[in-house]
């Protein structure tokens, strides 16, 4: 009579079970991979400058963007802030985060000073991190933003803080 081995079938489905977890960690992984391709600035997604808000960053900053027609013009935030205007996203091209792979579409009064000024309307290549400053510029992402007005706290009048 033939004994029954309790261990081989405990192997075995100790490795079925390894098996399952290893398949729904790379399925999961997979997933987190495509949403990652997906992350970040969006085909219409906009980028509004509103000359009578606060620009949060360091006025001095200037980005470099190409134009479409591969003539490079300069977007001086300072300039930008004060006369206004948008961008909108037109195109996302595949490719490196730090490399140029956004067209997107200027439109507004002017974008720098000089021979550097993009113009009125203009299509433009831009990387991931210029967007980020942009938006960041800007207060945000969209058409519209809701900006939080500062009110001063320590006088005896503080009501909280208005948004508008």
């Amino acid at each position: 009579m033939r004994a029954h081995d309790d261990k081989s079938s405990g192997l075995l489905s100790a490795a079925l079970l390894a098996a399952v977890v290893s398949l729904a960690g790379l399925a999961g992984a997979v997933k987190i991979a495509q949403t990652a391709v997906a992350f970040g600035p969006a085909v219409g997604d906009v980028i509004r400058f509103d000359p009578n808000s606060r620009m949060p960053v360091d006025e001095s900053t200037q980005i470099d963007a190409k134009q479409s027609n591969a003539r490079g013009c300069v977007l001086d935030m300072d300039t930008i802030h004060r006369s206004g205007g948008s961008l909108v996203i037109e195109e996302r091209l595949p490719g490196a985060a730090d490399t140029p792979r956004y067209v997107v579409h200027w439109a507004g009064s002017r974008t720098a000073a000089g021979a550097h000024n993009c113009g009125r309307q203009a299509d433009l290549m831009l990387d991931d991190s210029n967007l980020d400053v942009l938006a960041m510029a800007a207060g945000g992402w969209g058409a519209s933003h809701k900006h939080v007005q500062p009110n001063d706290i320590w006088g005896s009048g503080f009501s909280g803080i208005r948004v508008r």
